[in-house]
């Protein structure tokens, strides 16, 4: 009898991960690269926001964070959606323009959704593009002076890793 409750409960708990992550395979995230004129955005509100959210949702696309440069004429987002071509429908349907779209197949270091980080005065955060992927080892980090440092500020430990990582194409 023990064995047929144990036995129920872990097809119960493994289909309960297989449910859970079904959806996962048919979400992707993307970063959308967008040049608006000086002041474009300026304007956008709650009102505009809620219009365009809605919009996302009739396409299954969702908005998770944008970045903006200084003047406010280059944004960054990030979004979920079914495929690349509904992120592009979605900015049609929302009348944003879209330079370029870069599918973000993994997350080096994960942020909770919606993490909201503040940045020191003085301090600036860069987004780096790379033509192409640089084979990258710790002991040639640590030897070069570089200092990896996660989006949230917690430095990476080069020196704990032995093992080499790749700096793929942002």
């Amino acid at each position: 009898m023990m064995k047929a409750i144990c036995a129920t409960t872990a097809l119960l708990i493994a289909g309960s991960v297989v449910a859970a992550n079904a959806g996962d395979a048919s979400t992707h995230r993307y970063l959308i690269e967008r040049t608006f004129p000086a002041g474009a955005i300026d304007g956008v509100d709650a009102a505009v926001k809620a219009k365009v959210n809605a919009n996302n949702k009739s396409l299954d696309v969702n908005w998770e964070k944008s970045y903006a440069n200084a003047d406010k004429t280059k944004t960054y987002c990030v979004y979920t959606g079914p495929s690349e071509a509904a992120v592009r429908d979605a900015a049609r349907l929302n009348g944003l323009p879209v330079d370029v779209v870069t599918e973000i197949p993994s997350d080096i270091k994960a942020e909770p959704k919606g993490a909201v980080q503040k940045i020191d005065a003085g301090q600036h955060r860069y987004l780096v593009k790379r033509a192409g992927a640089a084979q990258v080892s710790g002991s040639a980090l640590m030897s070069s002076g570089i200092s990896v440092t996660t989006s949230t500020g917690s430095p990476f430990n080069v020196a704990a890793s032995r093992t080499a990582f790749s700096l793929g194409p942002v």
